[in-house]
Formats: structure tokens, sequence, C-alpha cells
């Protein structure tokens, strides 16, 4: 399938698990209440951080696969995969070993109030349960993304979602909140983890599981590429997981709810960026088999321009509006929300055009740079926000993000990602940041011109804004097309004119 329909597939399976998310978060704090929501965040953070027990083989499989599939290599497909689900099914036993773990080390870990110590360990078990899993299967979800089927595998998510959604609202009590979030995120991983293999098997007929796919080289093959893709997937989860947990054990569960606020809004508008990152590293990787390095510095110029005119965009509807949707979204007590998110955004106009290069260059086999300077990145975050924290509190936090990506994303990781691409800084201003001043001006425009109304605090208004907002980016994309297709038909008509004289 094409990028653009992939890309298209991606967003819209996205647009989806954000409606869902964005309304299932306040009906779940409005339940279950701040300090049992507050408990909740911080148990599934920790749960989060078994995510690194994918080794990074998400982005080996995504490669490898779109390789052999495109070769009809098939001896070579079914060893990679077979090889990479028996290191997934192993790392699952240890996510399920961890979990019993720290199940019974729960009482010493952490204190628990308003809840008995009964209730945690259940929670944790079925959340080690739940991540062992959720590993153990997911090397099908990357044999779809490698053939870049992103409609399948998108639509099992929105799927998944959508269920979700109904058995939260179906069974979520005050009483037993915790376990039943937990209960409802198994039973969902289960379904959607069978979906996947079933249809990986049934666009891939020739895959196969065996133990005699079970070779030395092809697993020294994976390590050697996967073990950067893991140091960049411990640097992910540090930025943007550990601040959680950093709040939580020295701040107490209660005080992860204001910063959780202000980063599911950030992370309202990274996700999209990251949907359209999935798609251009298999993409990435094809342009360069076929030596096709023109195409590869436009396919990075449009990504980073998408990603600066959407983080822009968003920028500046926070400023103007995020205080009016934070509290029409979860209510009042929560003002300080509205600061921490216009700081996290403003690492994100660096961090998201930059996370797209990234993608780029792992898909073309340079995953050892992009690798060392997210773990630096990730290191002086962590230094900074628990120093940090306790002078400036959830500020403190916040600027421990922000500082470092603004450092090493601009300083570092862009110049030197553009010389191995050979991408001119004048390439990349006039073709990924140009084309998007027209666009970010009307929304500017736009939102300064709304915000000197007198706005109600409720749904229809930030309904309205919303969609204003969006027709206005829509519209100013659209006007900045069609002049760049004017220029291109004139050039066209004085290269045919200078031809004929």
């Amino acid at each position: 399938m094409s990028v653009r329909v992939n890309v298209l597939m991606s967003w819209f399976a996205h647009a989806v698990t954000l409606c869902v998310g964005f309304f299932l978060m306040p009906y779940i704090l409005h339940t279950v209440g701040d300090t049992t929501y507050g408990t909740w965040l911080l148990l599934n953070s920790v749960a989060g951080q078994t995510g690194l027990l994918y080794l990074g083989f998400g982005d080996a499989i995504s490669r490898f696969t779109s390789k052999y599939y495109a070769e009809k290599r098939w001896i070579q497909l079914n060893r990679t995969v077979s090889c990479i689900t028996s290191v997934y099914f192993a790392s699952g036993m240890l996510a399920l070993g961890i979990g019993c773990l720290a199940a019974w080390a729960a009482p010493w870990v952490h204190e628990w109030p308003g809840h008995t110590l009964s209730e945690i360990r259940w929670v944790i078990l079925i959340l080690g349960l739940n991540a062992a899993i959720s590993i153990a299967g997911s090397a099908f979800g990357g044999v779809l993304m490698g053939i870049q089927r992103f409609d399948i595998e998108r639509s099992i998510i929105i799927t998944i979602t959508l269920l979700r959604l109904g058995l939260t609202l179906v069974f979520l009590r005050a009483e037993h909140g915790l376990i039943t979030l937990a209960c409802v995120f198994l039973a969902v991983t289960v379904l959607e983890n069978l979906l996947t293999c079933i249809m990986a098997f049934r666009l891939i007929p020739h895959l196969q599981l065996r133990f005699r796919h079970l070779r030395r080289e092809t697993y020294r093959t994976c390590f050697g590429f996967s073990v950067f893709s893991f140091l960049s997937q411990i640097a992910e989860h540090t930025i943007y997981m550990v601040d959680t947990l950093v709040i939580g054990f020295l701040l107490g569960p209660k005080a992860v709810v204001p910063y959780y606020i202000a980063a599911r809004l950030c992370e309202m508008v990274r996700l999209p960026v990251l949907q359209v990152g999935n798609v251009l590293l298999p993409r990435a990787g094809q342009l360069q088999a076929l030596g096709q390095s023109s195409a590869l510095k436009t396919l990075v110029c449009r990504g980073m321009g998408f990603a600066f005119l959407l983080t822009s965009a968003a920028f500046v509807g926070a400023a103007c509006f995020a205080g009016l949707m934070i509290q029409v979204w979860i209510g009042d007590g929560y003002a300080i929300s509205y600061g921490l998110l216009l700081l996290l955004m403003g690492g994100q106009l660096v961090a998201l055009p930059t996370q797209l290069l990234r993608n780029v260059l792992t898909g073309t086999g340079t995953v050892r740079l992009p690798a060392l300077l997210f773990a630096a990145e990730a290191a002086i975050n962590l230094t900074l926000s628990l120093l940090l924290l306790p002078w400036l509190g959830l500020w403190g936090v916040a600027l421990g993000t922000f500082i470092p990506i603004a450092l090493i994303e601009t300083g570092l990781l862009l110049p030197l990602g553009m010389n191995i691409l050979g991408l001119k800084w004048r390439e990349l201003w006039q073709t990924a940041i140009c084309p998007q001043l027209m666009p970010l001006s009307l929304v500017a425009i736009y939102a300064l011109s709304v915000r000197q109304l007198s706005l109600s605090a409720n749904w229809p208004t930030v309904i309205a804004i919303l969609v204003g907002a969006l027709a206005t980016l829509v519209l100013g994309v659209w006007l900045n097309r069609r002049e760049e297709q004017r220029q291109n038909n004139d050039a066209d008509a004085n290269l045919l004119e200078s031809m004929v004289t």
C-alpha cells in the first residue's frame, strides 16, 4: 500500500485511540478518585517499564520482514520471525517473573494509601501477565508493519480500543476499580495478540514458526541491529515514562495527576507524528535499497515539515486555549497543568521533527548515532529531574525534560543526521519549513482572534474552537499546495518555451 494510505490509516486509528482515551480519563478519574487513579497511573508506569524487554527487536522485525518479503526470501523471513518470537517469549516469561517479584515486594516498595495490600498485589500480578502476553505475541504486529499492511494492523487497534472503552464503561466501579482496570487491559491484550497472529499467517502463507528455523547467524544479525534500537528504547522510556515514576515515588501518587494531564495532552500531539514515523521507517529502507537518494531526502523533508506544522499549530492552540480545555475536560483545581503543558509542548517543537529524522536513519540502517545521542539525552533528563524536583517540584521535572531535548536534538542530532543523508540546510528550509509558514500564520491569527471573545467553559465551545482551528489549518495547507502547483506549472511552461526557442 502507498505511504499516504498507510499514514491516513494510522492517523484514523490514532484519532480513535485519542478520542477514547480523552473520554475515559476524566470518567475514570471521577469514578475512582484522585488517589486511586494516581495509584493506577503509578502501577501502570511501573508495568510500562517492561516494554524495555522488547530489546529493540520491534524495528528489527519491521526492517527485515520488509526486506525479505519484498525479495520473496521465505526461508530468511521464517528464520527472522522464529528467532525474534523466541526472544519475545523468553522476555515475556521474564516480565511475568518480575511481576511476581514486584507483587511480593509491594509492601516494602511503597505505601499504598486507600488500598489493601492484597488488592495491590493482584493488580501487579495481572499487569505482569498482561505485559508477558503483550511481549510474547508482538512479533506478529511487527510482521504486519513490515509488509506495510498498516490497514490491517490499525484496524485491529481500533477494534481493541473500542472494546476497552465498552468494557471499562460496563464494569468499572469505585470499589475494586484497580482490579477492574487491570482485567480489562488483560482481556483486550489477549484478543489483540490473537488477531494479529491470525492475520499475519493469513497474509503470508509461507510464514512458519519452527525450531529448525532458529539459527545462530540469524540471532547475531538481529541482535546486531537491535542493540542500538534497544538503547533508543531505553532512552525513550526514560524521557517519556520515568517522570511519572519519579513524581509518584518522591511526591506521592496524588501528585502524578496534574503532571499526567499535561503529559497526556502533549502525547495527543506526539503520537500522530510517531505513527508517521512508523510508516516512514520501512519506506526509508526500501528507498535506500533501490538507491533513490533524492526520493529519500524528499521523504525526510516532508515528514519533518509535517511534524513542524502539527506541533507548532498545537503549541499556538495550547497557549491560547489549553486552560479552557483542561477546565472543561477534567474540572477545576488543575491550573498548574496549563503551564506544564506549554513547557512540555515547547520541547516537542524540537523533538518531533527530529524524531522523524531518527526513524528514517533507522530505516536506512544508521542506528548507532541516533541511539547514542538519545541515550545521552535520557541520562541528562533523569539527572536534571532528580536534581530539580526538590527545589521546583513538578516544574523541575518538566524542565528536566525540556532542556536536554533542546540541547541534544537541535545541537547534535539534526546537523549530524542531515550530514549522513546529504541534506543541506537550504533544502530543509525551503522544503520542510517555508511551506508551513502560511498555514501557521493563519492558525495564529485565528487563535488570537477567537481568544479575544467571551468564551463559555463548555464542550460546545471547545469543539467549535477545535473545528475552526482544524479548518483554518487545512485551508492554509490547501492554499499553500495550490501556490506550489502554480509555481511548478510556470516552471514547466518556461522550460517548454526555452526548448521551443
